[in-house]
């Protein structure tokens, strides 16, 4: 993440930091304090690791294709549901370099992300800004359209 000189040096909180995760607005709220200023020099997926509804651990995945081809997926849900049940949960943000305007690529891993991730909606982030996927979003897309 690049951060302007101007800006106090903040260290992000950990995940045990962040208040309990109980709904869209607080998951939302955790990712805003989480990424502190946007600005991303290549596309990465963050992965929030919940337990209940605290925060417990933070991943980052980088090096990544602009679009993600169907093992990308099925690679991901087979490194993350083991590590799920009734009470563990992971929540995903795909960030990436670049404006606001969402592109095919940043939906193709939205619709991805939210076929892996049943209890937490998918956070999309640019250099201008971080929003959730609304479901709408996500409707007669699939992971292959163009």
């Amino acid at each position: 993440m690049t951060r302007h000189s101007d800006q106090p040096d903040r260290h992000p909180p950990s995940p045990d930091e962040l208040p309990p995760l109980t709904d869209q607005a607080s998951l939302e709220g955790a990712w805003r304090a989480l990424m502190g200023e946007l600005g991303f020099s290549a596309p990465q997926l963050w992965l929030m690791f919940v337990d209940g509804d605290r925060a417990r651990q933070l991943m980052k995945v980088e090096e990544l294709p602009e679009r993600p081809d169907p093992t990308d997926g099925a690679n991901l849900a087979r490194m993350v549901e083991p590590l799920l049940d009734e009470r563990r949960s992971c929540a995903f943000l795909y960030a990436r370099p670049g404006g606001r305007t969402r592109t095919t690529d940043d939906l193709a891993w939205a619709h991805l992300l939210a076929a892996i991730s049943d209890r937490w909606p998918v956070h999309l982030a640019n250099d201008a800004e971080l929003r959730v996927v609304a479901p709408d979003d996500l409707l007669g897309r699939s992971s292959g359209a163009a």
